[in-house]
């Protein structure tokens, strides 16, 4: 990494350039390596600018500062610059980490398959593993067990989930396989 600190009506002492350098090599690390980076230190009056141009092999990033106080305005600088460079990381690595809508759900402990004597079938597959799919939302309507179970009956789904107009609870009725049907509640 090659620093040039170019100082305005200021001579760059080496407290200044160390302390720049020291700031620097934190931001290296997080871009992974900065090929060059031009810092421009400016005096006039009251008003102490600082400017830096990093150039790493993701990207150029720059940012100035205008403070009271040089080394307040490196600093400030710098995690400007510190800002852009974790947005640019982010952005980098977001589309590693993207998901498919599906969800796999496996078990926490794999059951030992048994083993198969001589006389029954040898090429059994594998069963996969079961998966999760969204298919739809529902609406969850305020309505009273009764109509709640009269929809249900009406409808070709098996199961009606809705709020109680009474308890402001949110219950499921469900088709059994009897024939017969069920109401979740939740307690509380």
């Amino acid at each position: 990494m090659t620093i040039e600190i170019t100082g305005r009506k200021i001579e760059v002492t080496p407290a200044l350039r160390s302390f720049t350098e020291k700031k620097l090599k934190k931001l290296d690390r997080l871009l992974d390596g900065i090929n060059e980076a031009h810092v421009i230190l400016t005096v006039e009056k009251h008003r102490h600018r600082a400017e830096i141009l990093v150039k790493s092999r993701l990207a150029r990033l720059s940012g100035s500062e205008t403070t009271n106080d040089l080394y307040a305005s490196i600093g400030n600088v710098l995690e400007k610059i510190e800002r852009q460079a974790k947005k640019l990381k982010d952005k980098y690595s977001w589309g590693k980490k993207r998901v498919k809508g599906v969800a796999t759900i496996r078990s926490p402990r794999p059951e030992p398959e048994p083993e198969f004597e001589a006389e029954e079938e040898p090429t059994r597959r594998a069963q996969p593993s079961p998966r999760l799919i969204r298919s739809r939302r529902y609406a969850v309507k305020p309505m009273t067990v009764d109509e709640a179970l009269l929809q249900v009956q009406d409808s070709k789904d098996s199961f009606l989930v809705f709020r109680d107009a009474s308890s402001q609870r949110v219950g499921v009725i469900y088709r059994r396989p009897d024939g017969n049907f069920g109401l979740i509640e939740p307690e509380i």
